[in-house]
């Protein structure tokens, strides 16, 4: 039989999903993630899944926090920069930009590549690719041996207008090679051939100091795969929701530094898209952190800016820039594992720190002694002690009851139930007025989205942050516990191109705006693994384009059609409809400037997934009625419970009710009516007064 893994190795938990092409039956399982050695958790979830299948494996698609957690934990390798003379502080100076203008102890984050491994030479780029000045060997040699010295592992060659010609950057490769040819290398032409040097500069010192690290993770999970049995190709999942080749990943792990979350977005896209909506805000929440994307049509919104180790985490401008496509995701500290404290001004205060998997919320019982949101729902009566996770991990309700009572309860003088609800207030409110801002800053109104609820904690807490939106309907896909190794099953191959390509857009020469974007189709599809003919890929394309004189600029998708046929009027149409949605207006009078080209190739992913029709009842019963939490009523309500697995379509019953799964639980309020669509998917509709 064929089989397609997916593994999605986050924070507090790794998940799986294992697909059997020829049934369409899915088997999942989710376990407590390894931070020391995460290949672990890897190993054990793929030896507890279906061993008797792991033989029949034909690919194995896999999610990492890896790239990012190296970055904000300082744990890469030991790099150093080659760039041009005059050039060597950029990555100290930064933008000049301060993310907070009243806070007089601002601070922002250490160069990955400290001063004194940051060497010049004297090369030299003109803008228009003309060389100014030749690039001399002895000096790089000189350097890069100025480097070993230092202990250097990973070089990164950023030289001044590159991204124009990469030649000099280039020869510097073909001497580190003979100088030290086991030197990881890592070139801005390649790795991001767009203009801006801070930015360049900095995604390019990102790859280089995470590629030994991931190079040798990877080597390792693929050990540990063929240890189980699993002798399938390895891909890993792209931060831009695409599936790329494990050696792909190698040579650019700054591509897959927000894979996992991007996976989890694809798999709300899919279930949105069975379900016949079109206009979805997908929410995945797991045990250390929420997440939130918008959906239109099935398709994720994407960015090409992304920050990294920001000093404060929600201050835009206080992390190190990485510019490559991601998916646009809004996160918040918000997660099961988030830690709940009295505030220095006397307030309940839940996250952004988490507990994460070791040692985990107090009912883990792992050492923890810290209440966390996943303490305040089980004191609520949301989650059931003994099934969590199916019954493989009993969790302790007086162990999370002592941590709730001794930080507290005792401190603000709060009854058990109401610190517990409080702490489940809170961190649905945080999230509510993250989402708020999000789906305004893209022109959107929350009141005409679906919220489509995954990962372990998302659907416990759906229902209340879907009230706090004034949203009606909350979708919960099958299997939402571990709806981004399910993704990752569904997720496109693709690859990413950039060119930079700075003209007015009066009088631009259309044409080579065509001919550039039929060179970054080539490279894409040289790059794209599995993909066997040109006839399968699928391009979209758009430009980075503002009005003279603006310091950002914003990405515009273009027709399918070349850019000839679109011309200047219809470009700066699709300029002006996508200006006027995010700001209001547009301004006719203001020429316009395109700044960059972008291009995706995407072609069919690994395998498909059918609607997972559901196997149970219509009218199906409940197991039991226990007490749990109701916002409405400010109090405990019988919750009538069900066992998800024995739901069939055309299931619907009256709230409040809980709905149980072994990787999730589903609440549905006071008021509220839950079905089962052809899909399997629950849908919950909110009352008209849910307030």
């Amino acid at each position: 039989m064929s089989h397609i893994l997916g593994s999605d190795i986050g924070g507090t938990f790794t998940d799986f999903a294992l697909l059997d092409e020829e049934s369409g039956e899915i088997h999942v399982h989710k376990r407590l993630t390894t931070p020391s050695d995460p290949s672990d958790a890897v190993a054990d979830g793929m030896a507890a899944l279906a061993p008797a299948a792991l033989g029949g494996v034909t690919a194995h698609v896999h999610g990492t926090t890896l790239v990012i957690n190296a970055v904000i934990e300082r744990k890469g390798a030991i790099t150093g920069l080659i760039t041009t003379r005059g050039f060597r502080d950029v990555l100290a100076i930064g933008r000049e930009k301060r993310y907070d203008a009243y806070d007089l102890r601002i601070s922002f984050p250490e160069p990955l590549v400290p001063r004194q491994r940051r060497l010049e030479v004297d090369a030299r780029m003109h803008a228009s690719g003309r060389v100014l000045a030749e690039l001399d060997g002895a000096q790089v040699r000189d350097a890069i041996t100025a480097l070993r010295e230092q202990g250097v592992e990973a070089l990164a060659v950023c030289l001044l207008h590159a991204w124009r010609n990469g030649d000099h950057e280039r020869a510097v490769r073909d001497i580190a090679a003979q100088v030290a040819p086991d030197l990881a290398i890592s070139l801005s032409c390649e790795v991001l051939p767009e203009i801006n040097e801070y930015e360049r500069t900095s995604t390019t010192v990102v790859n280089a100091y995470t590629q030994p690290i991931t190079r040798r993770y990877l080597d390792r999970i693929h050990e540990r795969q063929h240890a189980a049995g699993v002798t399938a190709e390895l891909f890993l999942m792209r931060s831009s929701g695409g599936v790329t080749a494990a050696a792909v990943a190698r040579d650019f792990p700054v591509q897959i530094i927000e894979s996992g979350p991007a996976a989890g977005a694809l798999g709300a896209a899919h279930y949105a898209g069975l379900a016949g909506m079109d206009r979805v805000l997908a929410f995945d929440m797991g045990g250390t952190t929420a997440k939130l994307c918008l959906v239109k049509d099935a398709r994720v919104e994407r960015s090409s800016e992304f920050e990294v180790a920001r000093m404060h985490r929600f201050r835009r401008g206080s992390g190190l820039p990485v510019r490559v496509p991601v998916v646009d995701l809004m996160e918040i500290g918000a997660g099961g594992g988030s830690i709940a404290r009295v505030s220095a001004v006397g307030t309940l205060q839940v996250g952004p720190d988490s507990a994460g998997a070791e040692p985990g919320p107090a009912c883990y019982g792992q050492g923890g002694t810290t209440p966390t949101v996943t303490d305040a729902d089980l004191v609520l009566g949301y989650l059931d002690a003994a099934h969590f996770l199916g019954g493989g991990m009993a969790l302790d309700r007086g162990a999370a009851e002592h941590a709730l009572n001794e930080h507290l309860c005792a401190p603000l003088g709060l009854g058990l139930g109401a610190a517990a609800a409080g702490v489940h207030a809170i961190v649905n409110e945080n999230m509510a007025s993250a989402a708020k801002v999000y789906v305004t800053e893209h022109g959107e109104d929350p009141a005409a989205y679906t919220l489509v609820a995954f990962g372990g904690a998302g659907p416990v807490h759906a229902y209340d942050l879907a009230r706090r939106l004034g949203l009606r309907r909350v979708l919960v896909p099958p299997r939402a516990g571990v709806a981004s190794a399910v993704g990752m099953i569904v997720a496109p191959i693709s690859y990413d191109s950039v060119r930079t390509h700075r003209v007015p857009l009066a009088g631009a020469a259309l044409g080579i705006m065509d001919a550039l974007f039929a060179q970054m189709a080539a490279e894409c599809l040289q790059r794209m693994p599995r993909v066997g003919s040109a006839s399968r890929v699928g391009n979209e394309r758009s430009a980075d384009m503002r009005y003279m004189g603006q310091g950002y600029a914003i990405s515009v998708p273009l027709p399918d059609d070349d850019v000839v046929s679109l011309g200047e009027a219809g470009l700066r149409q699709c300029f002006d409809a996508l200006y006027l949605r995010l700001y209001g207006r547009s301004y006719d009078d203001l020429d316009l400037e395109i700044l960059n080209l972008r291009l995706t190739a995407t072609a069919p992913g690994l395998s498909t997934l059918d609607a997972a029709h559901a196997s149970g009842n219509a009218d199906a019963a409940p197991l039991t009625e226990r007490d749990a939490w109701c916002p409405l009523a400010a109090g405990f309500v019988p919750h009538r419970v069900y066992r998800r697995d024995r739901l069939g379509a055309g299931f619907s019953a009256a709230g409040p009710l809980i709905v149980e799964e072994d990787e999730s639980t589903s609440i549905a309020g006071s008021g509220s009516r839950v079905a089962v669509d052809e899909s399997g998917s629950l849908l919950i509709e909110l009352p008209g007064d849910a307030s």
